[in-house]
């Protein structure tokens, strides 16, 4: 379970607004735990967006007349079955900013949960000059690889299929942004971690394409392409997923979210790299999201990784070898410690079948190695995730 004050994020919202309105720079307790620079452009896809989800047609129909009333355009909907949503984009006319939106519709149809569209940025980096492959014998990986039990989906960016790395598994892509980032290195590194033959076999991976290079954010995911590819993977009965990306609270992403879990989604998530004093990064930070930091071969955690109560377990994410077919490279980030934490779940039955993330923080528990403070701290949260030696739990 997360900290108890990310059950409230109407108020935490709205303790950021106040306190960005009046200018207090120097408050203590939990103004730590507020988004860092929620309400900058820089961290939204399009500082015009506005987008709302409401949850039935009546919702809709006051939604789009309210809106209409204030001038503001509608460019899409999206019927999100699966999550039972329904998803409106809007742009605001000049003038009018994000937070007089979502007060002018929201207050007019209480139904309807309106943010703005937060970006959401990768993390890992290339790095390192390690020369040895650690990673099996660190989390003690049985010897021989294991059968994956489950499809995984991937929220990230596309795949690239061709790389030998991943040739062995079924990568099955959809991409989920107008104009969709055609770099796929990233996506393709995790892909090849979770499809390496020294670990896992038949793997089955669900890759939802969702970067772009948008207006205000340069190469980001937008929380609205995010929460698309939530509904698509729920439609196809993916439940466990990989999300390797990370930026502000935001209210849309952690109703889908909820939506998602509620529904038996097991969500494995980057916890971030914006330093160890950085605010909670999501969705690794939201509640029923499995929080995932990386550490180094001698159990160091990251430089940059983000500490604190949304920290639920460790894994290797520091100079992690990585070979897409050229000459191999070490990369290093939050975002590759979560692919090892994956390849745990899907390759034990009783965990690829769990139908929340306690209950798999909870299997994991018994055979995690404690790192730091004794018992679960807010730099390594249970420890070094640890196969046991054996495929099935």
């Amino acid at each position: 379970m997360k900290n108890a004050f990310h059950h409230f994020p109407a108020v935490r919202e709205l303790l950021a607004a106040l306190i960005i309105g009046i200018g207090l720079i120097g408050l203590s307790g939990c103004a730590e735990y507020l988004p860092a620079n929620a309400d900058t452009p820089a961290a939204r896809v399009d500082d015009r967006e506005l987008i709302a989800l409401v949850p039935d047609t009546e919702s809709q129909l006051a939604t789009l007349a309210a809106a209409e009333r204030r001038n503001y355009a509608l460019v899409d909907v999206t019927e999100l079955g699966e999550l039972d949503l329904i998803m409106l984009t809007f742009l605001l006319p000049s003038g009018v900013t994000g937070a007089e939106g979502i007060v002018a519709l929201e207050g007019e149809v209480p139904s309807a949960t309106v943010g703005v569209n937060h970006a959401y940025r990768l993390q890992s980096v290339e790095d390192g000059t390690s020369e040895l492959n650690y990673a099996n014998q660190l989390i003690a990986w049985p010897d021989g690889a294991c059968q994956a039990q489950v499809p995984v989906g991937l929220i990230d960016s596309g795949v690239d299929v061709t790389v030998p790395s991943v040739e062995a598994a079924r990568v099955i892509a959809r991409d989920f942004s107008e104009d969709p980032f055609s770099d796929l290195q990233h996506g393709t590194e995790l892909a090849s971690v979770i499809s390496d033959r020294s670990r896992l076999t038949d793997v089955v991976i669900y890759s939802a394409n969702v970067l772009s290079e948008t207006p205000d954010a340069g190469v980001a995911a937008g929380a609205d392409d995010m929460i698309r590819a939530l509904d698509w993977l729920a439609s196809e009965d993916v439940r466990v997923i990989n999300i390797a990306l990370a930026g502000p609270f935001n209210k849309l992403l952690n109703l889908a979210v909820t939506q998602a879990t509620n529904d038996g989604a097991i969500i494995v998530a980057a916890a971030g790299n914006a330093g160890p004093r950085a605010a909670p990064l999501y969705p690794a930070a939201f509640d029923d999201v499995i929080g995932v930091t990386a550490i180094d071969a001698a159990g160091t955690v990251y430089r940059n990784a983000v500490q604190g109560p949304q920290i639920d377990i460790a894994a290797p994410g520091v100079d992690v070898l990585v070979d897409l077919g050229g000459e191999p490279r070490f990369v290093s980030g939050t975002s590759i410690a979560t692919p090892f934490v994956l390849s745990r779940i899907i390759a034990d039955p009783s965990l690829a079948r769990a139908r929340d993330a306690a209950s798999v923080l909870q299997a994991l528990r018994t055979t995690s190695v404690d790192l730091g403070a004794e018992g679960r701290d807010t730099v390594f949260g249970l420890g070094l995730l640890n196969a046991d030696g054996r495929c099935a739990g």
